[in-house]
């Protein structure tokens, strides 16, 4: 049965209280949706809504961000089992992956060590390296600590990158800030969630290596995030089926993506049949025919775009 909301539903992993957003749709192939860092699982919500549908879909709520509790650690390595935790309790068997920036950082590890539970994998913008860029403070004036206002905060992000319009920050924003008990707003994620952040010593391109399942990772070719050299090159050296698609967007590219599913799925510009997201997502089955990486693969390019900023990272 396909839900007008998503249910709101609470787990308990290692003392932490998880919090997932379940759109309905026993039976279906589950879906998990991984946000990106001081993200949440409803800036995912208009994307659901288009694969809810196809698939069971499922948002979670990453440590510290949106309704589920803050944590003394934040790495991959804390992430694996907080995902792991929620799979067990959901009973799911076999899933489709898919994680923005922090949250493709996340499915990444998580793939390569508990690969029989994946059945595809969707990183979006992120891989093995970040560019310096992306430590770089965004273009325009400077965060608040606090708003006034969701418009107030609304017209900051629209400042930051005009696409896809007011109307979507005002909407993303309604459910990206939290009233504090002095009538402050803030953004939902916690403050630890940057305090507390820590970079691990972790072989990122021997994890991505690991990976077996099959692959797509979406990238944005003018992002701020995704480090250029030896992508490809470590992409392709990788075991199984791998795809890349880049797209003339910058990071986060969640908006663009909806973009894509919202209009059937753009055609993609490489010669080939024009792909539904069934399609894509079933990257054996009918994604391009061929074994090898796509290193030319390009969306449709549509419009021009600026910097992003604020909580969609």
């Amino acid at each position: 049965m396909n839900l007008l909301r998503p249910l709101d539903r609470y787990f308990s992993v290692n003392g932490l209280r998880l919090h997932v957003l379940d759109w309905g749709g026993e039976g279906r192939t589950p879906l998990l949706l991984l946000h990106g860092f001081t993200g949440h699982a409803h800036a995912w919500d208009t994307l659901s809504i288009a694969l809810q549908p196809h698939f069971h879909v499922l948002a979670l709520d990453q440590r510290g961000h949106g309704d589920s509790d803050p944590a003394d650690v934040y790495n991959a390595i804390a992430a694996f089992d907080d995902i792991g935790g929620i799979v067990e309790q959901l009973g799911l068997a076999s899933l489709v992956l898919v994680g923005l920036s922090m949250g493709g950082r996340n499915a990444i590890y998580f793939t390569s060590k508990r690969p029989e539970l994946i059945q595809k994998l969707v990183i979006v913008d992120i891989g093995p390296e970040v560019s310096k860029r992306a430590a770089l403070a965004p273009a325009g004036p400077p965060e608040p600590d606090t708003w006034e206002s969701i418009e107030q905060a609304a017209q900051h992000l629209y400042r930051g990158n005009p696409n896809p319009g007011i109307h979507y920050y005002r909407w993303v924003v309604s459910s990206s800030l939290r009233q504090r008990s002095d009538g402050a707003l803030v953004w939902t994620w916690h403050p630890s969630v940057k305090e507390r952040r820590s970079q691990l010593d972790i072989d990122w391109w021997a994890v991505l290596r690991a990976i077996t399942p099959p692959t797509l990772v979406l990238r944005g070719e003018s992002s701020t995030v995704q480090a250029d050299a030896g992508l490809l090159e470590a992409w392709a050296d990788a075991p199984g089926e791998r795809q890349l698609v880049d797209r003339d967007v910058r990071h986060p590219v969640v908006e663009d993506l909806l973009d894509l599913v919202n209009q059937g799925l753009a055609p993609l510009d490489v010669g080939l049949a024009r792909l539904t997201l069934e399609q894509v997502l079933d990257l054996g089955n009918h994604a391009s025919g061929v074994d090898a990486l796509l290193a030319d693969v390009r969306f449709e390019p549509r419009r021009s775009r600026a910097p992003s900023s604020g909580c969609a990272t």
